[in-house]
């Protein structure tokens, strides 16, 4: 028989023997004959199968393939259970290991060794919901005249229905909000809790889930992102507790393994480090930033010359032929008649020679264009000073003070690709973030850390903490250094997975989740601005006395320096008597 299935298929017959290692290859298969017969008569028919099917599953890893289609040939003399052996048989290939497509082949009941009977199972049918309570004949194999079936009947058909008639669907779940948001709880009378469960990674999920004509079940969900809650709720998932796990999943290789299968991608996007943005500069700080550092030389340097020169006018009289004027005569008379030209201030007395009125023109001219100049951004920086420089590199960031604040399951998870630019932070810097959202709220307030987000999740996070404007915004590095996509993930060879993806694509298509997206932004933003609000923050300010304090404080520099020099005169007139 063998050798005419191999003859007859495209794909050639791997011949195991029992206990044979197998060499893991990413080769999946996709059909499965496995012979059972009592080599004793106290052996168990199931404890031989169960044996088999651990070693193809555990052994074979990768290529194992529970969804494949299953023959298991069964040589047994006692005709008169061959009925309910067929059951268990069915029972543990599809409750333990979810291989939904399997015929058990056996002898005729009749105890004629001419006809072959071939049975199956169908779960969610007929009233059931997974558990299968009785097993069919599909067809019978005749060996006479070559070999014939008597029915010609498809012998692997279609399994899973459209309708699953509100079957169960026991559901693990971790993350945060808004990806998943636990809403209410309850208690049944018997002690149950009940726990109802939405946002947005578990809309997409109930979505497709609600199309099928499924009951969710959630068991207790772990609502933070870490290390622990992910292997708490996988392992929940590989024992057979859950069905499927959905929230802030991962498809990484941390997650999809060969005991899992994943969806298709809710959400698929880049991955940006964040960081502190710039913080407004002191008014005072940009009062002295108005010019460089050079131009504020060169008006010093004019404003000594200026005074000297006038000064040097009215006593080198070998150059002269008019004494100019007495206001003249004196170093610091000429330092406050230039000083007066320079804020815009008239001067007691005009020069007399053309040539110094020709040098006094220019001057004033000067004067008045600095001074245009400064006004001008002097008023601008007073209402607004501006804002610092932005990180624009990761190596800005890594020479920087800031600090890293890392999650240790996304940073387990990306540990396992090749990025490693996270690593070079020094361990001083490096701040455990357990609670993601306290850490971007350190960001965005205290602005001494950095870490790794979602962006979606922190735009979700500054909308409903009310920052607003594009520097309270959050600020990231303009380089994407990693995409991750974000899904559900079943159990090895669930039989809904492949309904589950097409619906789900389906509601990906129509933008029906993202409606929902859209929501909880909105109400975020709406409740933000309820904050800012009552905060007192707007995108409009009174202009008061502190928009004022460059000013003022020049003001009062100038009366002390005033009361100073009155001071010094006075004692300098009383004791020169």
């Amino acid at each position: 028989m063998l050798q005419y299935v191999h003859e007859d298929t495209c794909c050639p017959v791997q011949m195991l023997p029992p206990k044979t290692h197998l060499d893991t290859t990413a080769e999946i298969n996709h059909s499965y004959i496995i012979f059972i017969w009592r080599e004793l008569e106290d052996e168990d028919i199931t404890d031989i199968l169960r044996t088999q099917l651990n070693h193809l599953k555990h052994d074979e890893l990768l290529q194992w393939n529970p969804r494949g289609r299953f023959v298991v040939i069964v040589n047994d003399q006692d005709s008169s259970s061959l009925m309910s052996e067929a059951l268990k048989i069915y029972e543990i290939m599809w409750m333990d290991y979810k291989a939904v497509n399997t015929l058990v082949l056996m002898p005729g009941a009749s105890g004629n060794y001419t006809v072959l009977d071939l049975y199956s199972g169908f779960p969610y049918q007929n009233g059931n919901c997974e558990k299968v309570k009785e097993i069919t004949l599909v067809d019978q194999f005749i060996l006479e005249n070559n070999g014939k079936f008597s029915k010609n009947t498809n012998l692997y058909p279609s399994k899973i229905p459209n309708n699953f008639q509100k079957c169960v669907i026991k559901t693990a779940s971790f993350g945060i909000n808004p990806f998943v948001i636990l809403t209410s709880t309850k208690t049944k009378e018997d002690g149950t809790t009940v726990y109802d469960i939405r946002g947005l990674m578990v809309e997409f999920f109930l979505l497709s889930i609600t199309k099928m004509n499924m009951t969710v079940v959630f068991l207790q969900p772990s609502l933070e992102l870490s290390f622990e809650a992910i292997m708490r709720e996988a392992t929940q998932l590989t024992d057979g507790i859950a069905d499927v796990v959905v929230g802030t999943v991962p498809l990484l290789p941390i997650t999809v393994s060969g005991m899992t299968e994943p969806s298709i991608p809710y959400i698929s996007g880049a991955v940006k480090w964040f960081v502190p943005c710039p913080k407004p500069i002191s008014r005072v700080d940009r009062f002295l930033t108005v010019f460089d550092a050079s131009v504020w030389l060169t008006m010093i340097i004019v404003f000594v010359l200026t005074s000297a020169l006038f000064w040097f006018s009215n006593n080198y009289l070998d150059r002269m032929v008019q004494i100019d004027s007495k206001n003249l005569q004196t170093i610091p008379k000429c330092m406050y008649i230039a000083w007066s030209i320079f804020i815009g201030v008239s001067v007691p007395e005009m020069p007399r020679s053309w040539k110094l009125r020709i040098f006094f023109l220019i001057y004033v001219c000067y004067c008045f264009a600095i001074g245009t100049v400064f006004q001008a951004f002097f008023v601008s920086y007073l209402v607004e000073p501006g804002y610092g420089e932005k990180f624009e590199t990761f190596q800005e960031l890594l020479d920087s003070s800031v600090n890293y604040g890392y999650n240790d399951a996304f940073d387990f998870g990306v540990r396992t690709m090749e990025y490693r630019d996270h690593l070079k932070f020094p361990l001083p810097r490096r701040v455990d973030c357990v609670d993601l959202k306290i850490c971007l709220m350190r960001m965005m307030t205290d602005g001494d850390l950095a870490t790794i987000s979602n962006p979606e999740y922190t735009k979700y996070l500054s909308n409903e903490l009310g920052y607003q404007g594009e520097m309270n915004s959050p600020c990231s590095l303009d380089e994407n250094f990693i995409y991750v996509s974000l899904g559900s993930v079943f159990s090895k060879g669930n039989p809904l997975v492949k309904q589950f993806n097409t619906i789900l694509r389906r509601v990906l298509e129509a933008g029906i989740a993202y409606r929902y997206w859209e929501q909880l932004n909105r109400e975020a933003l709406l409740r933000g601005r309820t904050k800012s609000d009552e905060d007192g923050s707007s995108m409009y300010f009174v202009f008061t006395l502190s928009h004022m304090v460059p000013a003022f404080s020049v003001l009062g520099f100038g009366y002390v320096c005033s009361t100073i020099v009155c001071i010094a005169e006075c004692l300098h007139r009383h004791f020169s008597k």
